[in-house]
């Protein structure tokens, strides 16, 4: 009996983990000094399968997501990327700020 516990514990602890998601913002410095960050934002996003295949990937760039704002001067840069499934699949989002 206590082995089935132990074993329905591990296998329940592995599956949050597993199906669980964590998102992490790499802000980029401003790339301008002494300048607002802006107030347009622009954002792209793609999605990574198990680090290899990339859905999007050409369109997931600044000029791209500076382009959907009408933003002609950026000034700050952030990616954004959301770990699902314990890293199977990445939701990575570019987003840019200015004028």
């Amino acid at each position: 009996m206590k082995k089935n516990i132990l074993k329905l514990t591990v296998s329940a602890l592995f599956s949050v983990i597993a199906l669980a998601s964590c998102a992490t913002i790499n802000s980029g410095a401003a790339l301008a000094s002494n300048t607002p960050i802006g107030s347009k934002v622009g954002e792209t996003k793609s999605t990574i399968i198990c680090g290899v295949i990339s859905l999007n990937a050409d369109g997931n760039n600044i000029q791209k997501a500076a382009e959907k704002a009408s933003i002609k001067n950026v000034t700050q840069v952030e990616y954004i990327d959301q770990l699902v499934f314990g890293g199977v699949l990445i939701n990575h989002t570019t987003r840019v700020y200015g004028e």
